[in-house]
């Protein structure tokens, strides 16, 4: 990953980390914002995986991440999409990949290890993704895909 690539991936992970919002102001792009989210009922829920037995542990129960509605995918990968193109040249993968993140942070990996996978993920469309890119994805998909994890 160029250098250049690397710093809009790092600016970008700060954007979606301070809201996206201009400091005093409203934010006027008409894409949704972690402060303006619209609620819908099952974007984070649990179920019930199919190899718990209940008589063993209780039905433990896995967490699972809904797709994103057409706003939200639409913001997510156009926050990709700035970062480094190659993210989204394939738009279903990226909102999995997004996803999958969600899932690594409701399961609460640590911090590295959501990286590594989120780098593991886009391996083949991305070979050279850094690590500030991986965190980059995975503040994007925060607000956008799993806003209550």
């Amino acid at each position: 990953m160029s250098r250049n690539a690397a710093v809009a991936g790092a600016a970008l992970a700060v954007l979606v980390l301070s809201g996206c919002g201009a400091a005093g102001g409203a934010d006027t792009s008409g894409a949704p914002t972690p402060s303006s989210h619209v609620e819908f009922n099952s974007i984070v829920s649990t179920a019930t995986t199919s190899s718990a037995d209940p008589g063993t542990d209780g039905g433990a129960e896995e967490p699972s991440v809904s797709r994103p509605d057409g706003p939200h995918r639409k913001a997510y990968l156009q926050s990709l999409e700035t970062a480094d193109k190659r993210l989204t040249a394939d738009p279903d993968e990226a909102v999995d990949n997004g996803r999958n993140g969600c899932l690594d942070i409701l399961r609460h990996k640590p911090g590295p290890t959501r990286i590594g996978n989120m780098q593991q993920r886009f391996s083949t469309r991305v070979p050279d993704m850094n690590p500030a890119a991986a965190q980059a994805v995975l503040a994007a998909a925060r607000p956008y895909i799993c806003p209550h994890a």
